[in-house]
Formats: structure tokens, C-alpha cells, sequence
């Protein structure tokens, strides 16, 4: 048997309909989480990349709570899980009225109705209307197992906070049909939210025009900004708007903390005993340099940098691919290799340059070997290995074996020599 009773004030009833509100914008449904000194409503999209927990201090919030699990003790919980269009019907906008008019409420009564001698299970809410009338609501709920999404915020180094009020002027702004809000920091002390949609298009047909909207806003005007310069941080606006649109109704400043891309971001937010979290996942890009403390070893594009590692005879470079000995025998004229030739001079390259210069030799050494000039080479079996019945066969002088006496395998290569004479030379063999 669960027991839970709690009684609201009139502007608390109207804060659980403002939430209310803000987590029907992400999810149908809405789960419940009480324990013995707090209240929480959680909501996870169908997307399941954004999650929301709106969470009630049992002392701060309520005018008195009462929460008793069936079973867990101190640490035990009672859950379950709503429709939230069924809650807000109940939970209307106009519970508090300070001029005291007829629509307005002097107390809120809730309690679970989960005991042994009931047929039904109900979730019992009671409006207590200021001319004594008494509205009572009994909503089915489902009993769910509700589960939390973690986030270390000992892991997200950037962060800022800004007054909710001043980041809603800043949305009302954002085009309507635009999808994807893109947060980032860069070197002249600003910071900038921009929404924008990606063009769509369908062969010809165009079914999504680009639109674009950016804010650029100076870091001064945050309560805290820590972030890094170059780092592009990307959510979802309609998350976004939700969410400000709700602190705002709070009056108090919104947190975020965040790492880097593709990883979760954090919005917090809170006020006389309220405290809302929405973690969201996230898209972006970031700036190697900046965003990376020790990047991974690279090839480099400075021309520099690139003209010293192709010099260096370091073991862990990779060599050039080694030429078949019929292509070499027939470019490589004998005593050549015995003869080294003085590289060239070369002028310093520019370093503003976007391209990389390389000297003859480096040239000569890297590129890939290109056949595509030479006509095609007829290649001879120097094996003496054949028998007279057997009809003549073509080799690669390069990759034939000396044969052993007994005719059984290669024993040893040979370097070949080189064709005598093209293909288009020889006559009456096809």
C-alpha cells in the first residue's frame, strides 16, 4: 500500500500547470516519481534525445507532504505515468488569480488512491475553489519503472548562464520553420545563436528553402561565460524554445553545461523549491586546434613541415612501393646507381601559400609510377624450361624464378633483362 498526500498553494498549482505545458512539448505522456522528500515529473521525447525532470522539494514547494512507498524504506519510490493532456485539464491556467475572482482556487488537495480494499487505482486531485466549491479529479495512471539520464557535469568544461528573460527576447527572433539552433564562441568576445534549416532538395524540386538567423550577442551580457573559441555546439530550437519559454516563467537564469560534440548538454534552471534539468544530445563541429588539448600526430598542410618530414629518414615513415625489376632494368641504365646526383637549389616556399612545393627529388622519390606513357613492353621466358610440344609463353621478367635441376620450383629470383623490342613490332604470333 502506497501513501502519498500533498497540498498545494494556489501560484504552486499554477507552476505545476506551467510545466506541465513545457514537458507536453516533448512528450504525450509524462511519468511520476515520488519519493519521501521530493516530487519529480520526467518526460523523454519519442526520439529519445532529449530528456526532461522537473523536479518539487517535498519542504520548499508543498504546503505539506506525505510520501510512503510500499516497499524500499527511506529509499523507496512510488512511480507512475500519465497523459499529460489528462493532467493539464485539471491543472488549468487560471488557478491563481490574486484579485480573487470566481475562477480562482484556495488549495490544492492530491493524494494516490492504492490500497488493498479499493477495486480501482486512482490518481485523486482535489480543487478547492474559494466560494467552498470543491472539484474533484480521479485520473487511471499506469505503474512504470522511470529511469534517470546521467550527466557528470565534472566533464563539461564550457559553460554559461544568462538571465531567461533576455535569451527569450533573443528567440523571438528565430524564423519559424527553422529546425537547428548552432551555439558557438568565437575570438572577438561574442558569442552566437544561430537557427537555421538545411535546403532540401528532390531531383529538381526544391522542398525546403534555406533560411538563416544569427544572433551575435557580447559575452558581457552573460551572467557567466566559459566556453572555448571555435567550438559549435547544435540542438534542436524547438527544445530550445521550450525550454527558455518555461524559465522565463520562473524569472531566473538559465545554466548551460556542455563538453563538446555529440555529446550531451545540460540546461538547468530553478527557483522556491523547483529545480528543472533537460538534458539534450548534440550535434556539431569544433575546432581541432582549440577544442583538443594534445591532438593525434598528422601529416601536416604547412609547406614546411611538409618538406622536413618527407626529408627525414625516421623508420616509422613509410617507404615508396618498390618497381618490378622489368620496369626498372628497362629505365635504369647500368652504373647509374653509382652515381649520385646534387640536388637542385630550391627557393624557400611561401608560407602563405596554399600549395605544398616539393623539389625533383622528393618528386621523383613519391609520386606513383605512371605507365600510362610508355607503349606496352613484350616480356621473354629465360628459364630454358620448356618443352617442345608446349606452345611459347609470356612472362614478367621481374617476377620469374630460376628453376632447380630436377624442374621441381623456384629456387632463387633472377634479375631480368629488359624487352628487346615492342609489342607492336613483333608480327605472325597472333
Amino acid at each position: 500500500m502506497v501513501v502519498l498526500n500533498f497540498t498545494l498553494t494556489p501560484e504552486a498549482a499554477s507552476k505545476v500547470h506551467d510545466l506541465l505545458i513545457c514537458l507536453g512539448k516533448f512528450s504525450d505522456t509524462v511519468a511520476i516519481e515520488a519519493r519521501h522528500d521530493k516530487f519529480t515529473f520526467t518526460a523523454l521525447n519519442s526520439s529519445k534525445s532529449t530528456y526532461a525532470a522537473l523536479t518539487l522539494d517535498g519542504k520548499a514547494f508543498f504546503t505539506n507532504y506525505e510520501c510512503v512507498p510500499s516497499h524500499g524504506g527511506s529509499d523507496g519510490r512510488f512511480t507512475c505515468s500519465m497523459y499529460t493532456k489528462a493532467l493539464l485539464s485539471v491543472f488549468k491556467g487560471r488557478l491563481y488569480d490574486p484579485s480573487g475572482r470566481a475562477g480562482a482556487i484556495s488549495r490544492c488537495e492530491v493524494s494516490v488512491q492504492d490500497r488493498a480494499e479499493e477495486t480501482q487505482c486512482r490518481f485523486i486531485i482535489k480543487m478547492v475553489c474559494n466560494q467552498g466549491v470543491i472539484k474533484t479529479y480521479k485520473l487511471t495512471y499506469e505503474a512504470v519503472d522511470v529511469m534517470h539520464a546521467l550527466f557528470d557535469r565534472n566533464a563539461a568544461n564550457n559553460r554559461w548562464s544568462m538571465q531567461s528573460g533576455t535569451i527569450k527576447e533573443y528567440i523571438e527572433h528565430f524564423g519559424t520553420r527553422t529546425e537547428m539552433l548552432d551555439i558557438f564562441a568565437g575570438d572577438d568576445r561574442r558569442a552566437v545563436f544561430k537557427s537555421y534549416t538545411e535546403k532540401i532538395s528532390n531531383g529538381r524540386e526544391v522542398l525546403k528553402h534555406p533560411l538563416v538567423t544569427a544572433i551575435a550577442v557580447n559575452t558581457s551580457d552573460f551572467d557567466d561565460f566559459n566556453v572555448q573559441p571555435g567550438l559549435h555546439i547544435i540542438i534542436s530550437v524547438k527544445d530550445f524554445k521550450a525550454i527558455v519559454i518555461h524559465a522565463d516563467t520562473l524569472k531566473t537564469s538559465l545554466k548551460a553545461y556542455y563538453s563538446l560534440p555529440t555529446r550531451p548538454l545540460q540546461f538547468s534552471y530553478g527557483a522556491d523549491g523547483l529545480l528543472c534539468e533537460f538534458t539534450l544530445m548534440t550535434s556539431g563541429d569544433y575546432n581541432s586546434a582549440t577544442a583538443i588539448p594534445t591532438p593525434a600526430p598528422q601529416l601536416s598542410s604547412r609547406p614546411n613541415s611538409r618538406a622536413q618530414s618527407a626529408r627525414t629518414n625516421d623508420s616509422r615513415s613509410m617507404p615508396p612501393p618498390t618497381e618490378p625489376a622489368s620496369r626498372r632494368s628497362s629505365r635504369i641504365q647500368p652504373g647509374s646507381a653509382n652515381k649520385a646526383a646534387s640536388p637542385k637549389p630550391q627557393p624557400d616556399p611561401d608560407p602563405e601559400s596554399l600549395f605544398v612545393g616539393q623539389d625533383d627529388d622528393e618528386e621523383a622519390r613519391w609520386e606513383p609510377a605512371d605507365y600510362s606513357n610508355e607503349e606496352e613492353m613484350l616480356g621473354w621466358d629465360a628459364s630454358a624450361n620448356q618443352d617442345a610440344g608446349n606452345f611459347p609463353t609470356f612472362r614478367d621478367t621481374g617476377s620469374f624464378s630460376k628453376v632447380d635441376d630436377a624442374g621441381t620450383g623456384p629456387d632463387e629470383k633472377m634479375e631480368g633483362i629488359a624487352a628487346s623490342q615492342t609489342v607492336s613490332q613483333v608480327q605472325g604470333l597472333w
